[in-house]
Parts: structure tokens; C-alpha cells; sequence
């Protein structure tokens, strides 16, 4: 049985006022209710003013995405009866959405997007003393009524749950570069994902967040859809809700028909004709895209496609991180090395962003300068940057605050000659041919110095001192 998927995406736009007010849109430290005003509460009398960067972010968007550009737009009121709309209507754009029929290629495929347009975000539901589905009673608060939402509405093109997640990571590194949102403020991306199985009814599971969520709530659902159609039950055309607790979906209510909504064009909002000049003087602003970076990253700084690829897929923050470490050290291919075998797999252990973590470019190529300088290995320095990736601290300081520095050549060449002359069997050993006498004694150093001397520079150190010994002896013969 096949799986058909599409996906409709809301993306909390970065501006600084609402959709329809000039209300604060950064609410994190704000009390419930506070950033309100008689538009967003919808008190009667009250008339809307679009924003006109949240039209400039959508643009951007629907450009990014390959996306036909209308003409002109309208909004629309949207009718249904919900704590989160005191108007019992949210404004959206129906009859003439912002942009139709793009793409977003992925993997060499191309995922068709059947639309882009604008809307306000309903209030959030805090529910108390259980879940959506179990809770003693709910709270509103406003704050977030009104903020500006894209919504993206894919074809159904995606393949498989796996695909939608990989999907979605593409789409949030795109937004990311267009800096349209921020990827790691609360609820900017939430997903209404829609799956059938075998031609069956469609089920839309709602109001998902995180991509992996997305992937674990699909998964689920093709399961369920499956194993009720080998059993001869009809899957009911509904809605659901993803538990991520329980990693299961449960009904919320029946599914609604576009005709429910009883749309009507909003009477209080003008037509916004998309002028050719505006238009135009937007894309000449328009970033570089993720593949476009990329291409460059391999072009410019000879690193493979697949690290290009990560540090890209990292985020914005991560692609000018790398970059700035570029210019800062000069060896890109090191750079780019550490960046995705070491930083990236600690940041992701430590469950933090680039951000979060307090790295900055000038102490991730002071890491690196220790090396080239023989202060530390790069043993110790594969260890220290866990530490380093925890808070940022300078990696010199923390190299001297525990003692990591490797030991000076004059007092390794002792250790070495002490070990040596403590086991002449293995002198006899090596110098009899045996080559594996001389790794012995490499651990042996190793062991007594403990992470305080490389192992390249011990091994050379003990066959300089063994040959030595061995042309002596035959000198003396």
C-alpha cells in the first residue's frame, strides 16, 4: 500500500508588529494579554492595516520557492466558531492567494507547492491539567492573535515519511537564508501534514512542531491507516492530534469542507496590487539560497560536496560561521573537517545551537592554532572540544586550567630514553627485526605522559632513538 502526503506548512514571519496592528510581535517575556489591542482582540469597529513587511517576507518566500507571483491579492474571512478567534473569523487569503504553482527541488526531485499566502495566527490554547484532549479547562492568551503566518501548501508529491522530514529540513535552512523567521523562537514553524494510504480518505494530523514529529506522526498514521484497511474498517475522513508523549494520534474532530469555512472577501481590506517595480527591487535583494551556497562553498574553498552540504544544512549561522573561520585561519579543508566531524557532533550531543553555545569563530581557530602550534594533540583537542562546545570558553584558557599542554621536547626526549632503557627486550626485539616492539613502547610512553605528548611525535622520537642504538652497536662491533 502507497502512502500519498502533502504537507501544509505555517511560518511565523519575523516582523516586529502584527499582521493586522502595530501590537509587538515578541511576546517572551511579555504577560498573557498583553501585547493587545481592540484589532487583534477583535472588538467590533476595529479595522485591520496590513503590514507591509510581513507582504515583503511572503514575496520572498513564494521567489525562493520558484512560486507565480499574482497580479493582485485579497483577503479573505475564513468563518469558524473557536476560543483562539474572538472574531469567530480568521482573515486569510483564499480566492486570490499571494503565489501558486512553485517547487522546491529536493534530492534532484521536485516537490510541487500548489501555494503560498498570508494569514494571522489564531491565539494559543494553554490547557491546564492535561492535553488537548484531557484538559480541566483552557486558557487564552492573545499575544500571539494576529502575528503573521505564511502558509505553504505542498502538492501531494512527498513519497514517504522520511521524505517530509527531509522536506521540511530543506524548507526551514531556505527560510532561513531568506531570514524571513527565526528558526528557533517557539512555534515558527508548525505543520498540518495530510496522509491517505492507498487512495484511501485523507487524514489531517495537526498543529505538528519539529521535524522528526512530523516523520514519527506520519508514521504512525500510515500504520494505523494501514492495519484498519487490512481489517476492511473505512478510514473516516477527520482530523487528529499527535501526541508525541505517546507517539500516537488520536481524533479530534471530523474533517471540514472547504465550503464550511463560508468564506467571504474582507470588506475591510484593500486590494494589494503586487507592482512590477516593488517586485522586482524585492528580488534584487534576495540572498543566496541554500544550493546556491552550497556549489560556492565547494568552488570557493575546495571542501567536499558532502561538507558543504552539512555546514549549509546547519543554518545561516553556521554557513557564516564557517566562513568567517575561513578567513580567520586559511585552511579551509581543516576548517571545514573540524566543523563536521568534531563541533557540529558536540553541539548536537549537548543538544545546543551555535548560538546557544557562545562558540565564536576567533576561539574555534584558536582550537585550531594549538595544534599547528604543538601546545596540545590533536587527541586532546578532539577531546577539549566538548568542553569548548559546552560554553565557549577560550580553548588556550581551558587548555591551562587543566593541564593539557603538551610536554616540551627536551622532557619527552627523557620520558622516552627512560622507557627505552627500561625495557631492553624490546630494543632487542625491534632491533632484531620485530617493528611491532616499537608500538609497545610508543604505549608504554604514552602511558606514562598520559595525554600529554602526541603519538606521532613519540613513535618518531623512539625510532630515532632505537636506530641510534642500533648503529651504535654495530659501530661497536
Amino acid at each position: 500500500m502507497e502512502a500519498t502526503i502533502g504537507l501544509e506548512i505555517h511560518v511565523r514571519l519575523r516582523t516586529t508588529s502584527k499582521l493586522f496592528c502595530g501590537c509587538s510581535t515578541d511576546s517572551a517575556d511579555a504577560e498573557p494579554n498583553a501585547n493587545t489591542c481592540p484589532i487583534c482582540l477583535g472588538f467590533p469597529g476595529s479595522k485591520p492595516k496590513i503590514n507591509k513587511k510581513a507582504v515583503e517576507h511572503g514575496i520572498r518566500i513564494a521567489k525562493a520557492l520558484n512560486c507565480s507571483l499574482a497580479p493582485a491579492v485579497r483577503f479573505s474571512r475564513k468563518s469558524y466558531f473557536y476560543p483562539d478567534m474572538p472574531k469567530n473569523y480568521q482573515i486569510t487569503q483564499y480566492e486570490q492567494p499571494l503565489a501558486e504553482a512553485g517547487y522546491l527541488v529536493l534530492n534532484g526531485r521536485r516537490i510541487r507547492i500548489r501555494r503560498v499566502h498570508l494569514e494571522e495566527d489564531p491565539a494559543r490554547l494553554v490547557h491546564v491539567g492535561g492535553d488537548i484532549t484531557s484538559s480541566l479547562y483552557n486558557l487564552i492568551d492573545y499575544n500571539r492573535s494576529g502575528v503573521p503566518l505564511a502558509e505553504i501548501v505542498t502538492e501531494p508529491d512527498i513519497a514517504d515519511t522520511r521524505e517530509a522530514r527531509l522536506f521540511l529540513e530543506k524548507l526551514g535552512v531556505t527560510l532561513d537564508h531568506l531570514g524571513v523567521y527565526d528558526p528557533h523562537a517557539e512555534g515558527s514553524l508548525r505543520v498540518d501534514a495530510n496522509v491517505s494510504v492507498d487512495g484511501g480518505s485523507r487524514v489531517e494530523v495537526k498543529n505538528i512542531t519539529g521535524y522528526r514529529n512530523v516523520e514519527k506522526a506520519l508514521s504512525f498514521e500510515a500504520v494505523r491507516q494501514r492495519s484498519m484497511a487490512r481489517m476492511g474498517v473505512d478510514v473516516a475522513r477527520e482530523t487528529r492530534h499527535y501526541d508525541s508523549g505517546t507517539g500516537s494520534t488520536v481524533s479530534l474532530r471530523g474533517k471540514e469542507q472547504e465550503e464550511d469555512y463560508g468564506y467571504i472577501v474582507e470588506p475591510d481590506l484593500v486590494r494589494i496590487n503586487l507592482r512590477p517595480g516593488w517586485v522586482e527591487t524585492i528580488e534584487a535583494t534576495m540572498p543566496e539560497l541554500p544550493d546556491q551556497r552550497t556549489m560556492r562553498l565547494v568552488e570557493q574553498y575546495g571542501i567536499t560536496g558532502f561538507q558543504a552540504g552539512i555546514i549549509v544544512n546547519a543554518g545561516l549561522e553556521m554557513s557564516l560561521f564557517y566562513e568567517e573561520c575561513c578567513r580567520l585561519y586559511g585552511d579551509a579543508e581543516t576548517v571545514a573537517n573540524w566543523l563536521v566531524t568534531y563541533l557540529l557532533k558536540s553541539l548536537n550531543y549537548l543538544g545546543l545551537t551555535l548560538g546557544e553555545s557562545g562558540v565564536k569563530p576567533g576561539t574555534f581557530v584558536e582550537l585550531l592554532t594549538l595544534i599547528d602550534e604543538g601546545v596540545i594533540s590533536q587527541r586532546t583537542a578532539k577531546e577539549l572540544i566538548k568542553d569548548y562546545a559546552a560554553g565557549g570558553e577560550s580553548p588556550r584558557r581551558l587548555v591551562e586550567e587543566k593541564g593539557l599542554a603538551l610536554m616540551p621536547r627536551g622532557r619527552l626526549r627523557e620520558v622516552v630514553a627512560e622507557v627505552v632503557a627500561e625495557n631492553p627486550q624490546a630494543v632487542e626485539d625491534y632491533l632484531g627485526g620485530t617493528g611491532k616492539a616499537a608500538e609497545y613502547l610508543v604505549g608504554q610512553v604514552l602511558r606514562r605522559v598520559r595525554a600529554r605528548a602526541d603519538a606521532n611525535v613519540v613513535r618518531k622520537i623512539i625510532i630515532e632513538m632505537l636506530e641510534s642504538i642500533g648503529d651504535n652497536a654495530s659501530v661497536a662491533q
